[in-house]
């Protein structure tokens, strides 16, 4: 575990940023916090919030509200840092699609700007990319391992890429210390809520219908928060991460149909589902191979769906 370190955390009030600037401030950091708190969806300042109401500003953390396409955002850091979690994204494959430039602009030039940003520094000691499983598209084999084709659907997934080869290239050419990391479909206490299983156990709370795209026989390898901020840990603390790529995912994939059906034995509810058309950018399975990550980082995912889906049903109850 990283302790007693100055670390900045992009993207901060987010899904994942939040659970790591939790686990972070638990063991003594001092984080640099950085987040543009947008429209994209409600709530996340006021959850951050909850978080750091416990600790000092100044003497544990700074906040800054600002946006890393702009580059006085890093004129305002006078903290040397040892670490980088470079979560911050417009998410949302669907998204992406009906505003491709806007997602195309923020994901690039955002990371280009913090690159160039950590080149001038010479404390850091590790810049940790979040990139996506999104990057493979349709894959032609499973489970998939790094060196898979990438064949990115989606705005979206094509920023997530392009972020990884700007990645590779401050790695190769000024030897910047940068891992990236491919999620696959996080889930867990704190997601969005445009994400399919916060949406559907809040449908089942309100005795609503659930839509399936699809026929719902497309399988998704789910992996629970916890399990993705250790992955992020694990890269951080690890010297040999530099210059990789590591898939970070639970590696057992589940089918749509599969899912709703534990989600409502774990809600109680009576089942409503409706199948609707397909949409665009979403793929028929996603499997990470995450040996590369259990042999260099000693990764290994902790949480099955069904521990998972309860976790996140309680807190789901609690908001």
């Amino acid at each position: 575990m990283i302790k007693n370190k100055s670390i900045m955390i992009t993207g901060a009030a987010g899904f994942i940023g939040s659970n790591l600037t939790e686990l972070l401030l638990k063991n003594s950091n001092f984080l640099i916090l950085i987040d543009n708190f947008n429209d994209y969806y409600q709530g996340k300042e006021e959850q951050l919030q909850q978080i750091l109401r416990n600790y000092q500003q100044n003497q544990e953390y700074e906040l800054f509200k600002a946006d890393l396409v702009e580059l006085s955002t890093f004129d305002e850091i006078n903290q040397d840092i040892d670490y980088i979690f470079h979560l911050a994204a417009q998410a949302g494959v669907r998204y992406s699609i009906e505003n491709a430039a806007e997602v195309t602009y923020n994901n690039i030039v955002g990371s280009v700007n913090l690159f160039e940003y950590a080149l001038k520094s010479s404390s850091i000691k590790k810049i940790i990319y979040a990139s996506s499983s999104a990057v493979y598209g349709n894959p032609i084999y499973t489970p998939v391992d790094e060196e898979h084709p990438k064949n990115p659907i989606s705005p979206y997934a094509v920023s997530k890429l392009c972020g990884e080869h700007y990645a590779n290239m401050y790695f190769n050419e000024y030897n910047l210390p940068v891992a990236s990391l491919r999620f696959y479909t996080v889930y867990g206490p704190r997601s969005r809520p445009d994400m399919a299983i916060r949406k559907f156990f809040s449908l089942m709370l309100q005795n609503k219908e659930i839509l399936i795209y699809g026929d719902g026989n497309q399988k998704r390898d789910f992996t629970y928060i916890s399990d993705i901020i250790n992955g992020l840990i694990l890269a951080g603390e690890n010297d040999k991460s530099c210059g990789e790529t590591f898939n970070i995912g639970g590696s057992n994939p589940i089918s749509v149909n599969d899912l709703v059906s534990k989600m409502y034995e774990v809600a109680k509810a009576e089942k409503k589902v409706r199948y609707i058309d397909r949409q665009k950018g979403d793929v028929d399975v996603t499997h990470s191979d995450i040996s590369k990550a259990k042999k260099i980082l000693n990764f290994k995912p902790k949480v099955s769906i069904e521990l998972g889906l309860e976790n996140q049903f309680e807190w789901l109850l609690s908001c």
